[in-house]
């Protein structure tokens, strides 16, 4: 008789090889975590969800699949890392691991979201099933320290992030990522400490035009989470600026020496601009989330 509960900690190495063999093709791997062991141990240990919110699935005395809830309560959202089940055992458990994974996150915890490569088709399919909402595809770009090499100097309208700057950056933000996991508190916080790479892009007026945040991922490799210029100051190089600016603090800061961002596919602007400097395409993703639950 099968059944799901939370991962015993003799059963973490067992868990490990079953993530990480899925995690090695796209079609069964999930976003939000790395694909080589080594990544993965260390990506988990930075989630408040491990290894306290794993759950796994027993079949038979056999574990065949796994589950971990990420969750923010301020923001009411959760992040499901998986379900992982090889191989026919998917469409048994699959759907029983999420439920768990939402019935296991506080009460204040409504809105939930996993995510994928486009090739996995079956978390597609049981996202679908759920009558969970389909984000626009992201593309996910790198470049590397060699290409950074030659890219334009720093922009000298780009400056530290300061705390009277959340009045104009908190409604840009808003306005470019509204489902994002970050406040424009916690960032600019953290950027002023040094947690994170922040920056903002002052007009000649003194006006903040725009922003964009950084970090250094637990694997080595750094990423950009956030860039957004104002509509009044677009096609004036603002964008540019921040662009290569945060980007080279970013690889500089990295020890895998590169920068990582993902982009909406019809933010052709964009992309143009990141192929102009030498990105290139990794892969696509897609987000699945649920509708709002009432507790």
């Amino acid at each position: 008789m099968g059944q799901i509960r939370a991962m015993a900690d003799d059963e973490i190495e067992t868990v490990l090889d079953l993530i990480t063999a899925e995690q090695a093709d796209p079609s069964t791997g999930t976003c939000y975590i790395g694909t080589t062991r080594a990544e993965l141990r260390l990506e988990l240990e930075e989630l408040d969800g491990w290894p306290a919110r794993a759950l796994v699935a027993i079949d038979d005395g056999l574990l065949v699949g796994a589950t971990i809830a990420d969750v923010d309560t301020e923001l009411g959202r959760s992040w499901i890392f998986g379900p992982w089940v090889p191989g026919e055992a998917w469409h048994t458990w699959a759907r029983p691991l999420l439920e768990a994974a939402i019935e296991g996150c506080p009460a204040e915890v409504t809105n939930h979201e996993i995510s994928a490569d486009v090739v996995n088709r079956r978390l597609a399919e049981l996202a679908a099933g759920l009558g969970w909402k389909t984000s626009v595809p992201n593309h996910v770009f790198r470049v590397t320290a060699d290409t950074v090499t030659g890219w334009p100097a720093d922009d000298p309208r780009v400056r530290p992030p300061r705390s009277d700057d959340f009045a104009a950056v908190d409604p840009l933000h808003a306005l470019e990522f509204p489902d994002t996991y970050l406040t424009t508190g916690t960032m600019l916080a953290e950027g002023t400490s040094g947690e994170r790479i922040v920056a903002v892009s002052e007009a000649d007026d003194g006006r903040v035009v725009g922003y964009a945040s950084g970090r250094v991922q637990p694997d080595g490799s750094g990423y950009l989470d956030f860039i957004a210029i104002t509509p009044d100051a677009r096609g004036t190089g603002a964008g540019l600026g921040l662009l290569v600016t945060v980007g080279r603090r970013i690889v500089e800061r990295a020890p895998q020496r590169d920068v990582n961002l993902t982009v909406q596919h019809h933010r052709a602007p964009a992309i143009a601009l990141y192929r102009r400097l030498g990105f290139t395409l990794e892969t696509t993703i897609v987000g699945y989330s649920s509708p709002a639950l009432s507790r």
